[in-house]
């Protein structure tokens, strides 16, 4: 029976072309004193790919991969860049805390460290970032998919090596937002256990849509029940659900990286759903590849919903383009309306913006591999952007190392 199911994922992926050229960058600095949600997921992803391309040397190597992958991502991988993404957060605001990615007793990860008096003050003096703290691991889980997705519909991975990875994290995602049709008994103990032993927020998703609604509530406390919301807070936990199913559309599932146009170059999509500070958002993804010129560009557009009104927003993407022999070159640009003060009751907007770049000078090389020193910066405005760890205006310098291996 597992070898039948094997046989039906490979025949999902037969569409998968085989990478010429691969990159896993592993960053080293992100400007901030500890690791960012965009490098753990950095690390974790490409460490990842890594294995699956030392390890898997033949059919059968590839059979026993899913399955170790499989459990792998499951038990470990995926409460690492979930929970990371909590953490990160926190760090971004000074306020010191502990990743516990391994499943306690009760089947659940979690972040501790962190005081109710400390998170009421959160709560009380900057809401936007108190709900971050709530929705930043769907919001981990998010960015690492789509850049998961990039890479395969630009050619830079093969679904062999990460279809196992891809599917339990969509499993993941969608179980965490479906929990409020299906799973909606979840009482873990809060009384008597000490507050630095706690988890920040409990269940995520209720958690963010009862103090959204409620954010001066005198009753504070941590782990959220949905019997506990409002009619028109369960109304609003079973709309985000729906919404959910949208990840779903995204043909690399299916075993489609991409698509060949009638003049050679390639394209691929996916839709994706998150949550953001003040709502959640679709955004949905073009990436085109010329591969003659090995230019591979994206292009998204997004849809930031808050309780009262739509806003918008967009962006573009230089993906991995070689300048010269010695260069590799990555860029982005995002613009966005977003609503005022990242307020979920505003019908008034702002206008923001954010860009990055940066440049990597290839130091070794011989016949399959190569090293780059990857330097760049990144620039934004106030608002949101998933994996940008301020919600302020910042500016932050970028340091890493980029490993290429040829095909």
């Amino acid at each position: 029976m597992k070898y039948k199911f094997f046989v039906l994922v490979s025949l999902l992926c037969l569409n998968a072309v085989v990478a010429q050229e691969k990159y896993y960058e592993f960053p080293i600095s992100d400007g901030s004193r500890m690791m960012t949600m965009r490098q753990s997921n950095e690390l974790v992803q490409n460490a990842n790919r890594l294995l699956g391309e030392i390890l898997v040397t033949n059919p059968k190597s590839e059979m026993r991969y899913f399955t170790w992958s499989t459990i792998l991502t499951g038990a470990l991988l995926l409460p690492i860049t979930h929970e990371e993404g909590h953490r990160a957060v926190l760090t971004e605001n000074n306020i010191g805390s502990v990743s516990q990615p391994i499943f306690d007793k009760n089947f659940v990860a979690k972040v501790t460290g962190v005081s109710n008096q400390t998170l009421i003050e959160l709560r009380n003096n900057d809401l936007p970032t108190y709900i971050r703290l709530h929705t930043a691991g769907l919001e981990s889980d998010f960015c690492y998919l789509n850049s998961l997705s990039a890479k395969l519909a630009f050619e830079e991975e093969e679904s062999k090596y990460v279809y196992a990875d891809m599917i339990i994290r969509y499993a993941g995602v969608l179980g965490y937002y479906l929990s409020s049709f299906i799973v909606r008994k979840i009482n873990i103990e809060e009384a008597n256990v000490p507050e630095l032993d706690l988890d920040i927020v409990g269940h995520d998703i209720w958690g963010m849509v009862r103090h959204l609604h409620r954010p001066d509530d005198p009753d504070f406390h941590r782990y959220t029940t949905f019997s506990e919301l409002t009619s028109a807070e369960k109304k609003y936990a079973r709309r985000m659900a729906w919404f959910s199913l949208a990840n779903l559309i995204n043909p690399n599932l299916y075993g489609f990286n991409n698509f060949t146009l009638k003049n050679g170059n390639k394209i691929g999509f996916n839709v994706g759903y998150s949550l953001a500070p003040f709502g959640d958002f679709f955004r949905q993804t073009i990436y085109y590849l010329v591969p003659e010129k090995d230019l591979k560009m994206s292009f998204y557009l997004s849809e930031y919903f808050n309780k009262n009104r739509f806003f918008w927003g967009s962006g573009l993407q230089l993906h991995n383009y070689k300048l010269s022999d010695k260069w590799l070159v990555n860029s982005s640009l995002d613009v966005w309306s977003q609503p005022e003060n990242l307020s979920f009751t505003t019908r008034e907007s702002n206008f923001g913006a954010g860009f990055s770049f940066s440049g990597a000078y290839k130091f070794f090389q011989n016949e399959k591999h190569s090293l780059f020193l990857n330097v760049g910066f990144s620039a934004k405005t106030k608002g949101f952007l998933p994996e940008n760890m301020a919600l302020d205006g910042n500016f932050r310098m970028r340091t890493g190392i980029i490993y290429a291996l040829k095909k």
